[in-house]
């Protein structure tokens, strides 16, 4: 099933039946290749060409690493496949929301952000889609789950009522305070510093910022010990520079 949504061609939506369960759905994005150049291109291409040994496939450069928790495992395949239930199947393909957070990609706007992904030993995705956080996955099992419908609720407001999801995560040792309390403090100064920017919540006079922004911090330790708000303001001014679009 393909996603109606014009400016989001790149990316197919298809639904298929998991041969494990009538009742489960299988639900992925993938990327359509881009068409076979004729000519030699001038400038570097955004595509590795694997060794010619192995079997012939493009890899973008701007690939991030898929997290996917250990709670969800069970129904989510290392390609990203989502096997959940009908209705959630059919609400993500609905309302354009995407539950693989590996199609985002790494955000890299210009020197500043460059240096404050470094600083706080960061990686910083984007996309301009709608993205599950990846703590929520757990709630879309495909033998179901008591809090889902709920989950689909707060989905739906968020997407008529967000255009821009910030979602923070941490990967290394640190204690739960730490990693919470840090994960905060950057995701509020950066709101603060769009709000700045004439961009509150993403949205600007005659523009928006409509997708999700993924920071995954390494060392939340060492995060913790820093301002959020160079981090912060880098990060808002790449994504007015490069993602404000016309409002819809």
């Amino acid at each position: 099933m393909k996603s109606t949504s014009q400016h989001l061609r790149p990316l197919v939506l298809r639904q298929q039946l998991s041969p494990s369960s009538s009742n489960t759905r299988s639900f992925a994005s993938s990327t359509i290749h881009p068409p076979r150049q004729t000519s030699k291109p001038t400038q570097k291409s955004p595509f590795i060409q694997q060794k010619p040994k192995q079997k012939q496939k493009l890899l973008l450069r701007d690939t991030i690493r898929r997290f996917i928790p250990e709670e969800a495992k069970k129904f989510i395949r290392p390609t990203g496949t989502l096997c959940t239930t009908p209705e959630t199947a059919a609400f993500f393909v609905k309302h354009n929301i995407e539950p693989d957070n590996g199609a985002a990609r790494r955000f890299t706007a210009g020197p500043a952000i460059q240096n404050a992904t470094k600083a706080y030993n960061a990686v910083v995705a984007f996309s301009p889609r709608h993205i599950v956080h990846p703590h929520d996955l757990r709630f879309f099992d495909p033998r179901g789950h008591p809090l889902a419908a709920a989950r689909r609720e707060k989905y739906l407001r968020k997407s008529r009522e967000e255009p821009l999801w910030i979602m923070v995560t941490s990967a290394g040792a640190a204690s739960t305070v730490v990693r919470v309390m840090t994960q905060r403090r950057l995701k509020s100064a950066i709101y603060r510093y769009l709000e700045d920017l004439g961009f509150p919540n993403g949205v600007g006079e005659h523009k928006e910022i409509r997708g999700t922004v993924w920071i995954t911090l390494y060392d939340p330790v060492k995060a913790s010990k820093l301002p959020p708000e160079p981090f912060a303001e880098a990060i808002a001014r790449a994504l007015r520079s490069n993602c404000a679009q016309p409002m819809r």
